[in-house]
């Protein structure tokens, strides 16, 4: 076979054979692949302009020898000396690039072309694209690496499993890591009295329940590659220690691996780009009882299902976010969607210390929890909780349960109201008439008897039934449930009923 110059590739085997050798040893030796490349370039290049001397004495080619590589070239060149991959086949995927420097893989374009400059600097925006569109069509479908005990750490993956730091390597193809060490055995210091425990368990005003949840919290802050589906909300007012968990955290995992992002902000076009190659997203500050309209976005970055993301003047793509989900808030936002899906989703961890007046040490934020044996310490116990599920505190549950009522009128009415009636059996239009007088005094707004009947329905347990019943006296029922009118339960005749076969009469 020839070449595109008409040279017989056999002729050039031992030559690439050769500067191949060199190059990996080149490589070897410096660890920088800016220097790789450049070393590449200019034996690729030499290549070339042997090929075209050969040619040229043949009379097959002409005037001067080539002085850049075509970017189909440099794809081929990229891909068989460095790690290039796609997480999927779907429509917008973008190329990743392993970073051997940082033992992750990168999204970034901006990085990627920089280093496709490296071997061709002669490049514009076009030919770079050109190189990245080749290397799409040629290089491997690797998914992420998303097992639940392996965690990246700033010197290694850390396995849950064998307890054992483990290198990087391609075959690990994690997009985040966190930039603390993990140091075997660390040990908790203590400086000037001050010690993470004990600030924490006054975090956590005393409670054992909250205490482990804080630190639950902190070790799924590690794993940007599984989600516990959760979106944590740190809830209280005031100067209770929420602003500086969350310093910690950013220290902990590096801030550039912290992306910020409001509850409110998820279903913005453009927002949800800045999720990518995240480990954490921090929501500081959220209004309280805020209006979410569409919480689809955010309920599926939570469950670490892929969304749409849209960035300004570039092709939209899916993509899937496996990042921990906090948000900091004095009092929880009001989701229009009122399913289960969304109160299912939520974990509610009370801030309610008070750090004013004397308890009130500045440097706990500023110094403490940037120390590197701190956050060495935190690290290492955190990452070797043993745990599946979130632990939910008596204190979190009755927040959630009150913030179920505060959030959906219908809930609300069932369990202030509905839950309290002695009753095996009611027409469903009674409900729904004591339902109306219950917004009436609490200043709600009713939903359409047909939108009542889909929310409540979400709310009953499986004990509860709909069928058809008789009824013959008004006034008794009126006793149990409170004024309705009568009209509504015609003596003896067949109504639509929630009938509950668990229960019976008291």
């Amino acid at each position: 076979m020839v070449d595109i110059y008409g040279f017989v590739e056999e002729e050039t085997d031992k030559l690439i054979e050769e500067y191949q050798h060199q190059l990996q040893t080149v490589q070897k030796e410096k660890g920088n692949i800016k220097y790789f490349l450049k070393q590449l370039r200019k034996e690729e290049l030499e290549i070339m302009r042997q090929q075209w001397e050969q040619a040229k004495e043949k009379g097959e080619a002409s005037g001067a020898p080539p002085k850049t590589i075509s970017p189909n070239r440099c794809a081929v060149l990229l891909n068989e000396h460095l790690t290039f991959i796609l997480f999927d086949i779907e429509e917008g995927t973008r190329l990743a690039f392993y970073r051997q420097d940082e033992g992750i893989y990168t999204q970034n374009y901006t990085y990627i072309k920089r280093v496709i400059s490296w071997l061709e600097p002669s490049y514009n925006q076009r030919k770079a694209e050109d190189v990245i569109f080749h290397l799409t069509n040629m290089v491997k479908i690797v998914p992420r690496t998303n097992e639940p005990h392996l965690i990246p750490v700033n010197n290694g993956v850390f396995n849950r499993e064998t307890k054992k730091l483990e290198s990087f390597t391609p075959d690990y193809v994690f997009t985040t890591k966190i930039t603390t060490n993990y140091i075997e055995g660390a040990v908790q210091p203590t400086i000037s009295g001050w010690s993470f425990d004990n600030w924490l368990d006054e975090v956590a005003c005393g409670d054992r329940e909250v205490f482990t949840l804080l630190w639950q919290v902190i070790n799924d802050s590690l794993n940007g590659n599984y989600t516990r589906k959760k979106a944590i909300f740190l809830v209280g007012d005031g100067n209770n220690g929420k602003g500086t968990f969350q310093t910690l955290l950013s220290n902990l995992i590096g801030f550039d691996n912290v992306a910020s992002l409001k509850v409110n902000e998820f279903d913005h076009e453009f927002k949800p780009s800045v999720l990518e190659g995240k480990t954490l997203v921090i929501g500081d500050d959220v209004p309280v009882g805020v209006n979410i309209e569409d919480s689809s976005n955010f309920n599926s970055v939570v469950t670490g299902d892929s969304i749409l993301v849209n960035v300004k003047k570039k092709q939209p793509y899916r993509a899937v976010f496996r990042c921990t989900v906090i948000q900091s808030t004095n009092g929880m936002p009001r989701f229009k969607n009122k399913t289960g899906g969304t109160n299912r989703r939520l974990l509610i961890v009370p801030f309610n210390a008070d750090f004013n007046g004397t308890k009130e040490n500045p440097d706990i934020k500023e110094k403490y929890l940037n120390n590197k044996e701190v956050l060495e310490y935190v690290l290492y116990k955190a990452i070797n909780l043993d745990f599946g599920k979130f632990i939910v505190p008596k204190v979190s549950a009755d927040m959630l349960e009150e913030y179920k009522q505060d959030n959906d009128p219908v809930y609300d009415f069932k369990v202030t109201e509905f839950d309290t009636w002695k009753i095996d059996k009611v027409p469903k239009s009674v409900v729904y008439y004591r339902y109306k007088v219950f917004c009436e005094n609490s200043g709600y707004h009713a939903l359409s008897e047909r939108k009542f009947y889909k929310t409540f329905n979400q709310y009953l347990s499986k004990n509860w039934e709909e069928e058809r019943a008789r009824f013959y006296s008004v006034a008794d029922m009126q006793k149990k449930v409170g004024y309705f009118e009568p009209t509504l339960v015609p003596n003896g005749e067949l109504k639509r009923s929630y009938i509950n076969n668990k229960l019976k009469v008291v």
